[in-house]
């Protein structure tokens, strides 16, 4: 009898030994192998928008096409148009063109004086001759004009069959850095659905000299 109570204590030792390695390893196990972090999945990134592509500048000096009440043309939009012919006055030196500007010329006077004549195109009307006409004054320092007060200021150019508007305005005073004040002459031309602006700018002086000349460079183009 003694000699069973011993095994039996021997065996519940060992079961009490093999159960202690059990739970020594498992918790190694577990020490050792945690669970796995959850994945954060990153955010889809988000394409970058396409810059806005920047209006073609107008040719300087001419009218300012924003807000246009005849149609909707967007700025710096250029005609398709082919250049006409015409004659250049003598002493007239050619300037910079573009696809708006088609033609630039450039005449010298006494004591510094300068004007500047350029021609460009546009299809359709550019907001009307009102508009255009009250920009122009603006660009020298003039206040605008009504509707009813158009007929007064304007003249009229026969251009290959064609009547051609002109518009003559002169500021009060020189600007600063100047001694003479600006004078600015335009003709407007329409032509197969397209306005051809002839304007010429400059010092008061020169430009009525040059005027001459001008009015006859405008009624030499021929389409």
């Amino acid at each position: 009898m003694l000699s069973g109570m011993v095994t039996m204590k021997t065996q519940l030792a060992h079961c009490v030994v093999v159960a202690a390695v059990l739970v020594v390893a498992g918790c190694n196990k577990s020490e050792s192998t945690p669970p796995p972090a959850p994945v954060t999945q990153p955010a889809p990134a988000t394409p970058p928008e396409a810059p806005k592509a920047e209006a073609p500048a107008l040719p300087p000096g001419h009218p300012d096409i924003g807000g246009m009440s005849a149609q909707s043309l967007p700025p710096g939009a250029a005609s398709t148009a082919a250049n006409p012919q015409w004659t250049v006055p003598a002493g007239w030196q050619e300037g910079q063109v573009s696809a708006m500007r088609r033609a630039t010329f450039l005449v010298g006077g006494a004591d510094g004086q300068s004007a500047e004549i350029a021609v460009s195109v546009f299809p359709g009307d550019v907001g009307g001759l009102v508009a255009n006409i009250n920009r122009w004054r603006g660009q020298i320092g003039l206040g605008p004009v009504a509707p009813d007060e158009i007929s007064g200021i304007t003249s009229n150019v026969d251009v290959s069959g064609t009547t051609a508007t002109v518009v003559d305005f002169q500021a009060e005073s020189a600007p600063s850095g100047k001694t003479q004040p600006p004078r600015m002459i335009v003709a407007t031309l329409p032509h197969a659905g397209n306005s051809w602006f002839f304007k010429m700018t400059g010092d008061a002086p020169l430009v009525g000299a040059q005027k001459d000349a001008f009015l006859q460079f405008v009624e030499s183009v021929k389409f």
